[in-house]
């Protein structure tokens, strides 16, 4: 596989270590970032903008109805049968 060829090269970025420790960093930021739209008041602009983390609430939604639009219409689009190709 074209994975472990990279690992054995010398590529850190892809071996299942450093996944997980770069998948822990990305968590910690979200926790802070979550932790600071608690603790730093912002301008809110409409009154549902107050709620206390409502940015991450919608960012969570927004990617959740964007994967699954996009299942949807890869379903759709671009899903051939099985024998498509044959003739």
């Amino acid at each position: 596989m074209a994975g472990d060829r990279d690992v054995k090269k010398g590529r850190v970025i892809d071996s299942p270590r450093a996944a997980r420790v770069l998948r822990a960093a990305f968590y910690a930021v979200l926790a802070i970032l979550l932790v600071l739209g608690f603790l730093v008041p912002g301008h809110p602009d409409f009154s549902w903008e107050r709620l206390p983390g409502f940015f991450a609430l919608y960012g969570f939604i927004s990617c959740v109805v964007i994967i699954a639009v996009s299942k949807i219409l890869g379903k759709l689009l671009l899903t051939r049968k099985e024998d498509y190709y044959d003739w």
